[in-house]
């Protein structure tokens, strides 16, 4: 049965900056890490969703390239390599209230030379 309701989103990375994340800390029983909240920004934000996504239907989201701008220190992604993939779900408005949405994630890290 395809997703009705929370259908998952991606920013387009050339509409947002570092100006929009706010970090924030996860803390592990052996490890402190870090992730990103994004802000609303100044509105200039363009998502993508992808509405009724089916069992049989995947999306690859970046999670971190070191290649991006961000990871170099500076405030914008530069030469068209973003960072990471800012993504959310979505409150449907037309969808019936008593809807569940089921999903599953699963992460694997690509290296290559």
């Amino acid at each position: 049965k395809p997703v009705l309701q929370y259908p998952l989103a991606c920013v387009d990375a050339a509409t947002a900056n570092s100006d929009d994340l706010r970090t924030f800390q996860i803390h592990y029983s052996d490890r402190i890490g870090e992730n990103y909240f994004c802000t609303a920004g100044q509105g200039q934000h363009h998502w993508f969703y992808y509405p009724k996504m089916r069992f049989d239907e995947a999306m690859l989201i970046k999670q971190w390239d070191s290649s991006g701008g961000i990871a170099k220190g500076l405030d914008v992604d530069e030469e068209g390599v973003s960072n990471f993939a800012i993504h959310s779900s979505l409150l449907d408005p037309t969808a019936s209230a008593d809807v569940q949405r089921e999903s599953i994630e699963v992460r694997c890290c690509v290296i290559w030379d």
